[in-house]
């Protein structure tokens, strides 16, 4: 997909150090709005030196999500640029998605709808695009996300005692423009972890599946003061209080994926959060 310029698409290269200026150290970054609504990318702050990057230009696309805050076909003339994905471990709870209702947009409840989930609602667009390509559009590319619930908990793990339930669990493929949108809730968090999101990218580039291969899966973070705030103060976070693993200890955020994977919301925790992920393939260990 190309990203329209409704509202103004920024295109940002990442913030790396001069010592990081092969292409596998490259990591992706885009912020922009569609729609009226701020859809906040992985985000990494202005450059300091030179980074490896890829564009592409087009005088026409479109994007749609399936969740709010979602945008229209336009027209106009638009360039994307991406640089590469940080791989980050895909840890011990994922679990095999292979059965086709969990290719789904919502993942707050089991597949049958049942056991919804609570917590701040987060609506969350993701690109995919192919940075050995000049970042075009990837279609087909199947996205997996899985997180923990407010209280810090897997769906389907036996040391959870979640075994057969599927709730926070979910997959798509991209569409023509590279783009899909997942309906979640805010992570959070369990011992010796900051609030995150897994993410697994299964494409030509890499189809691994396997629950110890994380070569093409990496982590999204959230804002350290936004998730302070919903941990002591919003129901049902304010149970489990304050997590004492921050994103600058975390053994994930720094070291794997030098920070380069924050989100940016927008909205509140009242009416939930809207937010927005460029991935650029190959996802690549730095």
């Amino acid at each position: 997909m190309l990203v329209q310029n409704i509202g103004g698409v920024l295109c940002v290269k990442t913030d790396l150090p001069q010592t990081f200026l092969s292409r596998r150290s490259a990591l992706g970054l885009i912020s922009g709005a569609l729609g009226g609504a701020t859809l906040a990318a992985c985000s990494g702050g202005s450059s300091s030196g030179d980074s490896s990057s890829s564009s592409s230009s087009s005088s026409s696309s479109s994007s749609s999500g399936s969740g709010s805050g979602s945008g229209s076909s336009s027209s106009g003339s638009s360039t994307t640029s991406c640089t590469l994905t940080p791989e980050g471990e895909i840890g011990p709870y994922f679990t095999d998605d292979s059965a086709t209702a969990y290719n789904r947009s919502d993942i707050r409840s089991n597949l049958d709808g049942s056991s919804t989930q609570s917590g701040i609602p987060l609506t969350l667009h993701i690109y995919v695009y192919d940075f050995d390509n000049n970042c075009a559009a990837l279609s087909g590319a199947q996205v997996d996300i899985w997180h923990c619930n407010a209280a810090g908990v897997y769906s389907n793990e036996s040391v959870e005692s979640t075994l057969g339930q599927s709730w926070l669990r979910g997959y798509q493929l991209t569409d023509a423009s590279g783009a899909l949108t997942f309906k979640t809730i805010v992570p959070g968090w369990y011992q010796g972890r900051t609030t995150h999101i897994h993410l697994r990218v299964r494409s030509s580039y890499n189809e691994a599946s396997s629950t110890s291969d994380g070569s093409n899966t990496t982590q999204l973070f959230f804002p350290q003061a936004t998730i302070d705030t919903i941990d002591t103060t919003v129901s049902p976070y304010s149970s489990e209080g304050k997590n004492s693993t921050t994103n600058a200890n975390d053994h994930v955020y720094t070291p794997e994926t030098e920070g380069k994977m924050e989100l940016t919301l927008s909205g509140d925790s009242s009416n939930g959060y809207v937010a927005s992920c460029i991935i650029g393939l190959p996802i690549t260990a730095v």
